[in-house]
């Protein structure tokens, strides 16, 4: 795990992020509570434990904030998938939200090709986009 130590925020996310990534696959839906407990647990121990650099973390809102209206847009991105997004920018900075959502992007990507190439999905078929960004928090947990 490089030299990254797992802390109570990589545990607080790792925990939302499994529970998230179960919810959106199943329901393909994450419930305004989760996304409230989330957000409002993140803002705690931000305060607490992580008051650190808040331009990082504005410009990791941004990211998420970016994904919101590129879902809006588009139709094609949820709006909690968003969200999730705003909420880890502001744990883990511009930086750190960036990396993580570059590795869930190329897989979901990657993913998507497979499926379409397998003809086990076409251009409409909705993929949960929660998973991925767990896989993606996992990969900047090891990088």
């Amino acid at each position: 795990m490089g030299n990254r130590i797992l802390g109570s925020r990589e545990i607080w996310t790792g925990i939302a992020l499994l529970l998230g990534s179960v919810m959106d696959w199943k329901t393909q839906r994450l419930p305004v509570w989760f996304m409230a407990v989330f957000g409002a647990g993140s803002l705690v121990l931000i305060a607490v434990q992580y008051p650190g650099d808040w331009q990082q973390k504005g410009i990791g809102i941004l990211l998420g904030g970016s994904l919101l209206l590129v879902g809006k847009l588009s139709g094609c991105i949820g709006v909690a998938d968003g969200v999730m997004v705003m909420i880890m920018g502001l744990l883990y900075g511009g930086a750190g939200c960036g990396e993580q959502l570059l590795i869930a992007v190329l897989l979901t990507a990657v993913i998507a090709v497979i499926l379409i190439g397998s003809r086990r999905a076409d251009a409409k078929t909705r993929i949960p986009f929660v998973p991925f960004l767990a896989a993606g928090f996992l990969g900047y947990l090891i990088i």
